[in-house]
C-alpha cells in the first residue's frame, strides 16, 4: 500500500513538473518568436518644407520664363531701357490671340502639373502604406479622385475659354480691334487664375491625402476625420473655376 502511494506521488510530481517546464518552454519561444519577428516600419514621407521648397521653384521657374519672353526680348528688340509711355506700345503689339493662347496653356497646363504633384503625394504615400495595412487601398482612392478632378477643371476653364474666340469679321464694327484685345487681355487673365489655383489645390490635396493614408495605415477610425480636411483643400480648386468663369464673362468678341 505505502509503495503505491509512493508511486502516485511521485507520478504526479512527475506530470505538474513536466507541465510546468513545458508552460516555461512555450513562453519562452513565444518571447524569442516575438523578439525575431521582423517588424514592418511605419511608412513615411518628405516633410512639407521639401514640396513647398519644390512649388517655389516651379513657381519662380514659370515667372521667369514670363519675364525673358515678355520683357526681356521687347527690351532687346527695341531700346535697351525704354521709355514708359513706350511700354504700352511694346505690349500692345502683341497680337490678342497670343494673349489667349498662353492663357489657354496656362489654364491646362498648370492645372495638370497640380493634378500630378497631389497623384504623386498620395499615390507614393499609399502605396507605402498599403504594404503596412492593405484594406486602406480602396477607401483611400478617393483622395486620387481628388487630385484627378483639378486637371478636370482646367479642362472645363480651357474648354468654356476656347469658346469665347469667333472667327474676325470681314467687316469689323468700329471698336472691334480694342473688343479683341480685350478679349486676349482678359482670357490671359483667366488662364493664371485657374492654373494659380489649380495648382495650389493640387497639392494641398496631394498632402493631405498622404497624411490621410499613412494615418488610416496606423488608426482606421482616423479616416474620416482627415476626410473632411481633404474636402476643404479640394474646395480651393472650385473656388478658382468659379472666378475664372466669372472673369471669361467679360469677355466679348465682336459681331
Amino acid at each position: 500500500y505505502q509503495r503505491r502511494v509512493h508511486g502516485t506521488l511521485s507520478e504526479c510530481l512527475f506530470f505538474f513538473g513536466r507541465k510546468k517546464k513545458m508552460s516555461v518552454l512555450s513562453c519562452e519561444t513565444s518571447a524569442i518568436d516575438n523578439a525575431i519577428q521582423p517588424r514592418i516600419p511605419v511608412p513615411a514621407r518628405s516633410s512639407p518644407d521639401e514640396a513647398l521648397g519644390t512649388l517655389a521653384s516651379v513657381v519662380s521657374f514659370i515667372i521667369g520664363i514670363i519675364l525673358i519672353i515678355f520683357v526681356g526680348l521687347p527690351i532687346l528688340a527695341g531700346t535697351v531701357f525704354p521709355q514708359f509711355k513706350e511700354w504700352e506700345n511694346i505690349w500692345g503689339d502683341i497680337n490678342p490671340m497670343a494673349w489667349f493662347g498662353i492663357g489657354v496653356g496656362f489654364c491646362i497646363g498648370i492645372s495638370i502639373i497640380g493634378a500630378a504633384w497631389g497623384i504623386f503625394l498620395t499615390g507614393s504615400s499609399l502605396a507605402a502604406a498599403a504594404v503596412r495595412a492593405p484594406n486602406i487601398r480602396s477607401k483611400n482612392l478617393i483622395s486620387i479622385i481628388f487630385c484627378e478632378a483639378v486637371a478636370i477643371y482646367g479642362i472645363i476653364l480651357a474648354i468654356i475659354m476656347q469658346s469665347k474666340i469667333q472667327k474676325v469679321p470681314e467687316n469689323p464694327p468700329e471698336g472691334a480691334a480694342d473688343m479683341i484685345k480685350r478679349t486676349g487681355y482678359v482670357l490671359f487673365c483667366t488662364g493664371c487664375t485657374v492654373g494659380m489655383g489649380n495648382l495650389g489645390c493640387g497639392v494641398s490635396v496631394g498632402v493631405v491625402g498622404s497624411a490621410c493614408a499613412i494615418s488610416n495605415a496606423a488608426n482606421d477610425s482616423l479616416f474620416v476625420k482627415i476626410l473632411v480636411i481633404e474636402i476643404f483643400a479640394s474646395a480651393l480648386g472650385i473656388f478658382a473655376i468659379i472666378v475664372g468663369i466669372l472673369q471669361s464673362g467679360g469677355s466679348e468678341w465682336p459681331n
